[in-house]
């Protein structure tokens, strides 16, 4: 919510903010065109998405199963917004701005307004890459520099937002306003309730977040690729940002954080009730190699010169971009303008 509607989003001489830009991508499957070459390709429009998505929509962030201890904490980047959830000594789960959400900087350095996540020793910042989960152990006693980045010295002044556990899933809303109100995700079913967490990896991909997670979908349903019905593999993408992907033994669920316009981070989740599934588990982690395959070769094709728009050959694309395109154009009755790192007053 850095950027305030009233500067518009323009990029090249082309407003994001147009509803006509878009009426092409609305109609059938089969017709609709893609979403503009720039919405894959332009820092204006990832801004766009930092005020119309991750800023409004409830964001999932992880699985509670990765803190499992009191204090653990979870850091997470929104957008350009710094948060972590940590969990509490009653068992609960808090959520929060981070302490030094700009590290020590007193201005945002020019390496880190490029739209790419910058690897920095202040990784509670807002424009750096997000580390692991920090233990509780970690934070608790003498003030350390991860307790400093993140919590600071009473973290009950940090300003909190609205976390839901939805399943194993943690999903949070960072938007003051209407954050405890917001429409929930429909994923309490998605993953068995006897499934455990087996394992947890993170993969980059150099590859626009909405096209790895169209390659994702698109993959894990393909015949071809090893997925699909007659391979007993299914793929649902819940809006914004979690790709699940089943088989009969096992299951995969990936988190999209965008790290830049053509950057991708997968956290990936496996989760299965059975004792000896690895081999299941190791196939629906091959789809996601393919998967990232298709999407480098597709961002590539996208920075190409192209004369006229392309049909979306993507079915799992164009269902996303009607959800995308219908947040594009929403209003809301209040706009932040600065951003959102005040601490509480009057604690």
């Amino acid at each position: 919510m850095l950027a305030h509607p009233d500067l518009g989003f323009v990029d090249g001489g082309v407003d994001f903010l147009r509803a006509d830009l878009y009426a092409s991508c609305r109609t059938r499957f089969g017709v609709a065109t893609a979403l503009p070459r720039q919405a894959y390709s332009s820092l204006v429009f990832q801004e766009l998405e930092n005020e119309k998505v991750w800023t409004r929509d409830w964001v999932c962030v992880g699985t509670a199963v990765e803190i499992p201890d009191t204090g653990d904490l979870l850091p997470y980047t929104v957008g350009n917004h710094a948060i972590h959830v940590q969990r509490l000594a009653a068992g609960g789960l808090i959520g929060r701005f981070n302490k030094a959400q700009h590290g020590g900087c007193r201005q945002v350095p020019a390496q880190c307004r490029t739209g790419r996540k910058t690897k920095c020793s202040y990784t509670s910042c807002g424009h750096s890459r997000d580390r692991g989960v920090i233990e509780g152990a970690v934070l608790s006693g003498e003030m350390t520099p991860q307790a400093g980045q993140y919590l600071g010295g009473n973290p009950d002044r940090l300003l909190p937002i609205s976390i839901k556990r939805l399943g194993p899933f943690i999903y949070v809303n960072i938007d003051p306003a209407r954050g405890a109100t917001a429409e929930l995700p429909s994923v309490e079913g998605a993953i068995e309730r006897n499934a455990i967490r087996v394992a947890g990896d993170w993969r980059d991909v150099a590859a626009n977040w909405k096209l790895a997670g169209a390659a994702l979908v698109d993959t894990a349903r393909s015949h071809a690729d090893g997925g699909g019905a007659s391979n007993y593999v299914s793929a649902e993408w819940h809006f914004p940002n979690l790709v699940i992907i089943k088989s009969r033994r096992a299951a995969l669920a990936i988190v999209l954080q965008p790290t830049g316009f053509d950057q991708v981070l997968l956290r990936l989740s496996v989760f299965t009730h059975e004792q000896s599934a690895s081999a299941a588990c190791d196939s629906l982690l091959a789809l996601v190699e393919r998967a990232a395959a298709t999407a480098v070769t597709a961002q590539e094709e996208i920075v190409r010169p192209a004369t006229c728009d392309t049909t979306e050959a993507s079915r799992s694309a164009w269902k996303f971009n009607q959800h995308l395109i219908d947040r594009i154009a929403a209003q809301h009755p209040v706009y932040w303008n600065a951003p959102l790192m005040q601490a509480r007053l009057g604690r």
